[in-house]
């Protein structure tokens, strides 16, 4: 009954792991895909019959940002089909996070309203000018 889930050799006294239902000797609980060893209190997850590293599941989970190109771990933002680090979807005028309401400009550029404003006024300024 005590046997390891990878070696399938009886633990006895030894100190060991409980993991996905089984019982493992300490260095045998590993990753199932990077085989990085999964300490005591580390977070290990098991995923339809694997067990992962917390990265790992990190990896084959979570979606990239579009803006940097890193894994989402936490917060994310959906915005022109795409998925993106709430900081990482940004004003291309003044790099601060865009909120719900943007305007994308043609050259496919999103901006805050009171940026996008700001480029009318000068394209209308500039346009008016004496050449």
């Amino acid at each position: 009954m005590n046997e390891c889930g990878r070696c399938s050799v009886k633990i006895g006294e030894e100190p060991a792991l409980l993991a996905n239902g089984k019982v493992w000797h300490v260095t045998h609980l590993l990753c199932d895909l990077c085989e990085c060893r999964i300490n005591d209190g580390e977070r290990c997850v098991p995923q339809n019959g694997i067990i992962l590293c917390s990265e790992c599941h990190i990896k084959t989970t979570r979606p990239i940002c579009k803006g940097c190109g890193e894994f989402i771990k936490n917060n994310l933002c959906e915005a022109l089909n795409s998925t993106w680090h709430p900081t990482c979807f940004q004003c291309s005028v003044c790099q601060k996070p865009l909120e719900v309401f943007f305007h994308q400009l043609p050259n496919k550029m999103c901006v805050h309203s009171d940026c996008y404003w700001d480029l009318q006024l000068r394209m209308v300024v500039c346009k008016d000018l004496p050449k």
